[in-house]
């Protein structure tokens, strides 16, 4: 599981940079004829066929579709403009985005459903490995309190380990599978409605390499595979990255093919202008494009008289602009009609057009009916594991909506590298296979976090997480976790975590560690001291999940502890305690993002009950309640948060004392400042997403407040009910959420607040 922002639109920086040092002299295809499975992992490659003759005289006619990222949504626009005008196509080869849409028109999609399945995509999703928070187990969802937000080391029989991408592309296979299955049953590229190639790099020689067998999806997803943004594929042994850095424009392997005449599209980036090139990035992505440009133009001076050349414009949307597709499919109409004089001297008339279509075969299966399931499990999981989430039944129609979402919630047990699947035909059955593939590079692994406090009348809390977990102790999920903080609230942790059963919903945990926490002690608005609990702990508890977003524990926890006055006069004379009891918890968890939420809900309820028979040092029982929830219209969103805090007998130890305050709990205030047997708080914080930087999303917006701390069920009223609120600017960053503030107290107290790793539902 990689960081959930969504990093894959740096990767066109990343992209150039890889193609300066990838990029060479053109040169020849590398050739293996292979007999595969239609597996997606199964090998797929291959050299071109020698050319054909049509038995009618015609020429036969290639289309070429080149790379550019989201600038290939205008090849769509162009196949709407050669089928109106009955241009005949006899082979196929695309390259990155041209092999997509080019794959797709290959088995037998028209433009129209091509469009239809792009639009139906949520392109600011697709390249974010958890675009959908919802599909992560509960106890995966903590880690989003933890602050561990900067990608993970794998550690593995080879050492410490990075991702080989910036993301692992689970969003992005799960997109290419549900386009590209009409065409899953057929294995050799020769057989689909129209010859097809796609074209990758192999990484280790810069070598194109042609793939023309095996799982069309997958070969999309090699023939795609940015450098350092997405992991390379491996097929037929050897390791693929995106084509275009190898062979943008695949003239050469259209005419193999036998292709006399070709129509090319070129979507590539085009040269900015000298104006336009301000920076070290704009002149790095000048010579990647100045690179790649020489090895397609080389391509290019192959063209003859009697080829089309096809450029469509909107220069200004960039290879990341995947939510531009309506205009660039129209730029890509425009771009034919352009040429239309040329495409109308290739063109059929009626009848022999519509000859030339019945002579196509139809082999793309929209609605196929499953006649049996395999699940090809690489990861330690128990194979029953996955079975019990997989919902499509046999003897009906594949679902791929329920299907993708079963597989979202197979790939959020955070075990596998990616979860897709393909369609095979076997004794003319169709079988749905489902691969859930091992994350080899992270059998256990590291990850890192920050959390800052900072307000301007206490100063700064600092502190640096570090964790090291092992997730495969069983083939049931067991895990061992280990976290160390330091800085100015310390702390050393390890657990336990073993499900009970295949749903992985039934666990047993134990904890054990040391923290602390810091609070000031503050009278007439000034601080008299600031103190520091420590905390020693051991924590047992069982308990069930629900459909991943709700959790029902009950536990035994003992704290053994004492105060330590850091500044100022002591605020305890007897600086030791012990605390013993029993709790229940149920807590809800739907929240699309902890940072800065846009809808779902958050509530809880925990009641605990320390008792001296448990060793406590006293006896006293409380309840804590919160409920919050977040919505959104377009950029706008508003949070509500609720919470009650109460101590039953109001006998609570100093210890064991409700201790709020700071940003978004009383903004204004000091950070836990406010201290009682009962707290209460009622908040609505409304913000805006501003601009269109999809990998930093950046807010702007304000809170207001209600609530205080009291000793005595008497003192809460409306008479003791403070109010505050705050002004903020916030960004979503990879290291965790930060927020600059200012907060204000209806009695005039007011803060500056810079807070990095704080969510909205605070500690």
């Amino acid at each position: 599981m990689l960081p959930r922002n969504n990093l894959f639109f740096i990767a066109p920086f990343i992209l150039q940079v890889s193609f300066l040092l990838l990029c060479g002299n053109h040169r020849t295809a590398f050739s293996a004829d292979i007999v595969s499975p239609q597996s997606p992992d199964a090998p797929l490659s291959s050299q071109v066929p020698g050319s054909q003759i049509d038995n009618t005289g015609r020429a036969k006619i290639g289309l070429v579709l080149s790379g550019g990222g989201a600038r290939g949504f205008a090849h769509i626009g162009v196949l709407k403009i050669l089928e109106q005008n009955h241009i005949p196509i006899d082979y196929i080869v695309g390259t990155s985005m041209g092999s997509i849409i080019g794959g797709l028109y290959a088995i037998g999609l028209t433009p129209d459903e091509i469009e239809q399945g792009v639009s139906d995509i949520a392109w600011d999703k697709v390249f974010d490995d958890f675009a959908y928070r919802k599909y992560e187990t509960f106890h995966r969802k903590q880690d989003d309190f933890d602050f561990f937000n900067i990608h993970r080391i794998g550690i593995s029989e080879k050492g410490l380990q990075l991702s080989p991408g910036l993301i692992e592309g689970q969003q992005i296979e799960l997109a290419l599978d549900r386009l590209a299955h009409p065409g899953f049953h057929i294995d050799d590229y020769d057989q689909f409605r129209i010859p097809f190639r796609a074209v990758a790099t192999n990484v280790e020689n810069g070598d194109p390499f042609i793939i023309k067998k095996g799982n069309i999806a997958r070969a999309m997803r090699a023939s795609m595979s940015i450098p350092g943004a997405l992991p390379p594929i491996t097929i037929d042994d050897t390791l693929l990255i995106d084509g275009g850095i190898a062979d943008n424009i695949p003239i050469d392997v259209a005419r193999s093919m036998g292709a006399d005449i070709v129509i090319v599209v070129d979507v590539g980036a085009p040269l900015a202008r000298k104006e336009d090139i301000k920076s070290s990035v704009d002149i790095t992505s000048q010579l990647s494009t100045i690179m790649t440009r020489r090895i397609a133009n080389k391509q290019l001076k192959t063209l003859t008289t009697d080829d089309i050349l096809i450029t469509p414009g909107e220069p200004k949307i960039r290879a990341s602009g995947f939510d531009k597709y309506p205009e660039l499919i129209k730029a890509g109409e425009q771009a034919a009609i352009d040429n239309l004089a040329a495409i109308r001297h290739l063109s059929l008339s009626s009848e022999k057009y519509s000859d030339y279509i019945e002579t196509l075969p139809r082999i793309a299966k929209k609605n196929p009916v499953i006649d049996f399931i395999e699940i090809k499990n690489a990861t330690d999981l128990k194979d029953a594991v996955m079975q019990i989430r997989i919902r499509q039944k046999t003897g009906e129609p594949l679902d791929i909506p329920q299907l993708e979402e079963d597989l979202s919630y197979i790939y959020g047990l955070d075990f596998s590298s990616s979860v897709v699947y393909s369609l095979e035909q076997r004794n003319d059955k169709t079988g749905l296979i489902i691969y859930v593939r091992d994350r080899k590079w992270a059998d256990s692994y590291l990850q890192f976090g920050l959390s800052i406090k900072s307000e301007s009348n206490i100063g700064s809390f600092t502190n640096i997480n570090a964790a090291y977990t092992k997730h495969n102790l069983n083939s049931l999920a067991g895990e061992f976790r280990t976290s160390i903080g330091l800085g100015n609230e310390p702390e050393i942790n390890a657990e336990i975590y073993q499900p009970l059963n295949i749903r992985l919903d039934i666990f047993v945990s134990a904890k054990t560690g040391i923290n602390t926490l810091i609070f000031p002690d503050v009278s007439s608005n000034k601080i008299q001291s600031i103190e520091r609990f420590h905390r020693t702990y051991l924590d047992l508890s069982a308990g069930k999940t629900f459909d991943q977003t709700t959790l029902f524990s009950l536990g035994w926890r003992h704290n053994q502890g004492h105060t330590v006055t850091i500044s100022g006069n002591s605020l305890f004379p007897d600086s030791d305690f012990k605390e013993g009891f029993l709790y229940v918890k149920l807590f809800h968890d739907s929240l699309d993002n902890l940072s800065f939420p846009t809808s779902g809900f958050f509530g809880g309820i925990t009641y605990r009950t320390n008792k001296e028979s448990l060793g406590a040092d006293s006896n006293y029982e409380q309840i804590q309640l919160q409920l919050s929830s977040a919505g959104s219209y377009k950029r706008y969103t508003v949070f509500s948060r609720a919470i009650f805090e109460t101590t039953l007998n109001e006998d609570a130890p100093f210890n064991a004392l409700y201790r709020r305050g700071g940003f978004l709990e009383l903004s204004g205030t000091f950070e836990r400042e406010r201290a009682g047997q009962h707290f209460g708080l009622i908040e609505a914080a409304f913000y805006r997403r501003l601009g269109n930087i999809t990998f930093l999303p950046i807010y702007t917006g304000f809170s207001l407040e209600a609530g205080n701390a009291w000793d005595d069920y008497g003192d809460i009223s409306s008479r003791n009910i403070d109010l505050a609120g705050s002004l903020f600017v916030g960004a979503d960053t990879f290291i965790g959420p930060l927020y600059l503030a200012f907060g204000l107290t209806d009695d005039g107290n007011s803060a500056i607040y810079f807070n990095l790793g704080q969510t909205f539902l605070g500690d």
